[in-house]
């Protein structure tokens, strides 16, 4: 027999107030749900980067042998833009064209910081040094850090895209082809995708995912998996 069972904490101080209804009750702030089938403990957060609640969460349970979805290594590697691209390139994903430097950038570019310090989800569109130098010089610590580049079209356009196990609520079917490989990849239960459009969609990063982003129908599939069972 299957055991399937949830549990749910809060960081101490960091809750908002639950908000009305079922929404309310399941997606609170900073609450992360663990769900275990099939033999693997699935934990569900707005955020897994490295030295949150959920991380060490992870890693506790790595710690005991127990195999959990996501991994640190898959974490790590995710939350990496360099490192990310590189792993899903390797495994047939599409992903845009990329770049490490310190200085100069071709343009127009989006640029993502890779410091010890940086977050995925900070990124920045430049279209002219005018742009690119002041953003450059904060997400390399004024020249401390390397940072990452992605040369892109003047006619493409980046799409954020919100993934749960895989799934999306009303993105194109390329789309949702893409964030489903992804899934499949780093398996992440909750994750921003952020794509580059033009003629085709090509992965730029993995971002975390805030429950209070979630669109009414995201909110549906994500309290349905909640309430009855995880989709490995």
């Amino acid at each position: 027999m299957v055991r399937d069972s949830s549990r749910e904490s809060r960081s101490a101080g960091r809750g908002a107030p639950p908000a009305k209804g079922k929404a309310g009750r399941i997606l609170r702030r900073d609450i992360i749900h663990e769900k275990v089938r099939g033999g693997l403990t699935y934990l569900i957060s707005e955020d897994y980067s490295y030295k949150t609640e959920a991380y060490y969460r992870i890693l506790a349970l790595e710690m005991e042998d127990r195999k959990v979805v996501p991994s640190t290594q898959d974490l790590l590697e995710a939350y990496v833009v360099p490192v990310c691209l590189a792993r899903a390139e390797q495994a047939g994903i599409p992903v845009c064209e990329w770049g490490i430097s310190d200085e100069r950038v071709p343009l127009p570019s989006i640029l993502y910081g890779i410091s010890y310090f940086a977050d995925p989800s900070e990124y920045s569109l430049v279209r002219d040094m005018e742009t690119a130098d002041p953003v450059i010089k904060y997400i390399t610590g004024n020249g401390k850090y390397p940072f990452c580049y992605q040369p892109i079209p003047e006619s493409a356009e980046i799409v954020p895209c919100i993934a749960i196990f895989g799934r999306t609520a009303g993105a194109p079917e390329p789309l949702a082809n893409l964030a489903a490989q992804v899934y499949r990849l780093f398996r992440i239960p909750l994750m921003e995708i952020v794509a580059v459009s033009n003629g085709g969609y090509r992965l730029s990063a993995i971002t975390p995912c805030w429950y209070s982003k979630l669109s009414k129908e995201e909110k549906g599939i994500l309290e349905g998996i909640l309430g009855s069972e995880c989709h490995g």
